[in-house]
């Protein structure tokens, strides 16, 4: 079997720890990617194999490349990790076609930057195909293919991490009928593709006025060395060259020196909880009001609460907290937050407490609890809010009822609060439920 194989300096050593040195007549790189191409002649000079430089197709060194390609008279043509598009009339050169290597679950994530594009279009899954080449862009019938996760937190580099070791696996399950031309594929069914174009350095810009979500994704998904995200703030190109969590995106999204935006009613305003808000959430956990909640651990010594908030401010994902600050006199009343969010599933726990008695009953509650859906179910792309109150507690139910919550079930002596165990009523809200 003699191949010739296509790549960059990622797919082609990759390719060369399977692939035995008899079997290769030459090496191919891509003159879009001409970095990588001093390293690949060098790899074909230890080999004692040709290499050869793909140029575009309305060059005038193309039909030299052509001939080439059928000088070298391969059975088959392997590509991994390449970034042009491999046509007919090389593809024609080879008795056996070719065989590529795509990182996607095809037929899902067609063409290029299919990584990124996962992540932007907010996906939990990609995986990487073994398919046949056609005249098509990774519309060939699919060999075998590998699923790998994507979680909230990665970044690309953490997929391509994982699609690796999957494009190994791949290999060395199949590699033995590569090698004998027995392989077997299967049609891949139209109805479920997408494709995506390559992506442009300018496409990397984002906006404040966006979806938080959004805004996270596109900053994960475009992490150096590529080209990463960025905004202008007063005409100045500001990039992100890290990753952030959803709570860091938001501080800066709702600062009024970054991104200028704000939850606002009539009466308050919803400030992201930084660290000099720390009493006010130690006050509000320790609250007896809210231990039917599973709220996020506290540490016992109050010289601790900054340290403590800045590491969860910059570690979880799950987590979203506001304080509830009046518009008069901007003296902050409470604190609201979104916890336990499921990002796969779209759902998250809403917790709320007003301070001070005097502040009680007044409706500002209510106003926070409606700001904060409204973020919940805008910025972070929620489908289900949900919350939990002592079942006896007929008017706090009436003014989430008011809001928006209906019933949806209760938990039998779920809490035990002085010396007594209560009933507590879980209370949901689907996103368009006003």
């Amino acid at each position: 079997m003699r191949i010739l194989i296509f790549g960059d300096m990622i797919g082609v050593p990759q390719l060369l720890r399977y692939l035995p040195v008899e079997n290769i007549v030459g090496i191919v790189g891509a003159t879009i990617r001409a970095q990588s191409n001093d390293e690949l002649a060098e790899l074909a000079v230890c080999r004692n194999v040709g290499f050869l430089i793909q140029p575009q197709f309305n060059s005038e060194d193309y039909e030299s490349f052509v001939t080439s390609v059928r000088s070298l008279k391969p059975d088959l043509v392997l590509v991994n990790s390449y970034s042009m598009i491999i046509r007919e009339d090389v593809l024609s050169a080879s008795r056996l076609g070719g065989i590529n290597l795509h990182a996607a679950l095809l037929p899902r994530n067609r063409g290029c930057n299919p990584t990124q594009w996962a992540i932007i279009n907010k996906e939990f899954e990609t995986g990487v195909t073994m398919h046949e080449m056609d005249s098509g862009i990774d519309m060939g019938a699919i060999i075998d293919q590998r699923k790998i996760p994507i979680f909230f937190y990665d970044t690309w580099l953490d997929v391509r991490e994982r699609e690796f070791h999957a494009t190994n696996d791949l290999l060395e399950s199949n590699l033995a009928k590569i090698l004998c031309g027995t392989w077997k594929a299967v049609v891949q069914i139209e109805k479920y593709s997408t494709s995506g174009r390559r992506r442009n350095p300018e496409d990397s810009e984002f906006t404040w006025s966006g979806k938080i979500i959004d805004i996270h994704n596109k900053i994960r998904a475009l992490l150096p060395p590529l080209p990463p995200a960025f905004y202008f703030k007063k005409g100045i190109k500001i990039e992100v060259s890290k990753y952030l969590t959803p709570w860091e995106l938001v501080l800066q999204k709702y600062h009024p020196a970054i991104g200028e935006e704000a939850l606002k009613s009539e009466r308050i305003n919803l400030c992201p909880l930084q660290k000099k808000d720390a009493n006010h959430l130690y006050g509000w956990i320790t609250d007896r009001d809210v231990l039917i909640h599973n709220a996020p651990c506290f540490p016992v010594y109050e010289s601790d609460h900054e340290v403590w908030l800045e590491k969860i401010m910059t570690k979880r994902s799950d987590l979203v907290i506001f304080v509830i600050e009046t518009l008069v006199d901007q003296k902050v009343i409470g604190t609201c937050q979104l916890f336990n969010i499921n990002w796969v599933h779209g759902n998250a726990e809403l917790q709320i407490r007003i301070g001070e008695m005097e502040n009680q009953s007044k409706g500002y509650g209510s106003e926070a609890v409606r700001l904060l859906c409204e973020f919940g179910f805008k910025d972070l792309n929620l489908h289900r809010i949900f919350l939990q109150v002592f079942a006896d507690n007929s008017r706090e139910i009436k003014s989430y009822q008011e809001c928006g919550f209906i019933r949806e079930g209760t938990q039998q002596e779920a809490a035990f609060v002085d010396g007594q165990w209560k009933d507590v009523l879980c209370m949901g809200k689907l996103a368009g439920n006003e």
